[in-house]
């Protein structure tokens, strides 16, 4: 179920919202073969709204997790977004009207769009983190020997 306020009761008074918001609902569509972000957990809010004649003004926190991939070493990790004071104006009148159904708005798209924005395009485990550790390999013997066959080439080289 979106995220949404009723406008009519915001005319009297300013309104709580608080809960959690199932993954599903946000529709970030993270998760791909190849995304190094593979899921999310709910997002979790606290939010306070208040509306002036041809506005509402919302803010509050938000909190999300996701599961990655590092994009050195590939080990998987929880990244968790934190968003303390996430706020949005969203104009009733005008070109950049929200969309009213009814007597409410919703507030999905604008935490979705903030959500996405806020996400690591390379998401590291650790801000140290070295990467994937390279293993040298030790040549079998038959490879030093043939390094001594140009030897010989180098010093017929320098008889001449």
């Amino acid at each position: 179920m979106p995220i949404k306020i009723h406008l009519d009761q915001l005319k009297n008074q300013d309104v709580h919202l608080s809960g959690e918001l199932p993954a599903a609902e946000l529709d970030l569509a993270i998760g791909g073969p190849n995304d190094l972000i593979r899921s999310t957990e709910a997002l979790h809010f606290q939010l306070d709204a208040s509306r002036t004649d041809d506005s509402v003004f919302v803010h509050g926190s938000l909190k999300i997790s996701f599961t990655c991939d590092c994009a050195r070493c590939l080990e998987p990790f929880v990244h968790t977004m934190e968003m303390p004071n996430w706020s949005c104006i969203l104009p009733l009148k005008g070109d950049d009207a929200i969309e009213v159904i009814g007597e409410y708005a919703d507030l999905t798209p604008w935490m979705r769009e903030d959500i996405l924005l806020g996400l690591p395009h390379h998401p590291l485990c650790d801000e140290s983190c070295r990467g994937l550790v390279f293993k040298q390999e030790t040549l079998p013997a038959e490879d030093v020997e043939e390094t001594n066959r140009w030897s010989a080439l180098d010093q017929w080289k320098q008889q001449r």
